[in-house]
């Protein structure tokens, strides 16, 4: 397989993975609409309803994209190794996310929780570290200032989450989550129609 046909495959895959994460998101929020309030409560609290088993899939492909995007990264980008090596981190830390389940309970709540987090600011610093490489390559450095941006809205996002409090946790996760999401989604689409 040519390197362009194996960073187009790669970059597939991650764009699948994160599009069948938020689809089922998407679609388990509004079938659970009765009993998750996405104000208050967590995203991972979809895997706690009849239809949770899908949310801990989404949760695998998420991880599975996340891993696509870092090896395609590692491949496409100049001297890129800290970053995807990140990124590929994260990516297995949403497995765990899908193990471990939020919730009643002791041990899995904390696992998930504390993976949740870890991965949030993995996620984050990656933004951050390939605003800066992205500047140094001559085919993303178009995508830096974009990605400086995303990675400041997204570290306010983060930020806001424990300053706004309970009462809005849900809502406030959302946003963040949206925001690096959209990030990771718009990279895999750049470097699938990226020239070779």
């Amino acid at each position: 397989m040519g390197g362009s046909t194996q960073l187009r495959s790669v970059a597939t895959l991650a764009i699948v993975g994160f599009a069948w994460w938020i689809v089922t998101a998407l679609a388990l929020q509004i079938l659970a609409a009765d009993v998750n309030n996405p104000v208050e409560q967590s995203i991972s609290e979809l895997a706690l309803g009849r239809f949770g088993t899908f949310m801990d899939v989404a949760f695998f492909a998420f991880g599975i994209g996340s891993l696509a995007l870092a090896f395609g990264l590692y491949r496409s980008v100049y001297n890129a190794l800290v970053a995807p090596l990140l990124l590929a981190v994260a990516g297995v830390l949403w497995f765990l996310l899908g193990v471990f389940q939020t919730g009643s309970g002791v041990t899995g709540p904390a696992i998930h929780g504390g993976v949740a987090s870890a991965s949030f600011l993995l996620i984050l610093v990656v933004m951050f570290l390939f605003a800066r490489r992205f500047r140094g390559d001559a085919r993303w450095r178009s995508f830096a200032l974009p990605t400086s941006i995303w990675a400041i809205v997204a570290a306010g996002a983060l930020f806001s989450i424990p300053l706004l409090g309970e009462e809005v946790f849900g809502l406030s996760e959302r946003v963040f989550v949206a925001v690096f999401v959209s990030w990771l989604l718009v990279t895999a689409i750049r470097l699938r129609t990226m020239p070779t």
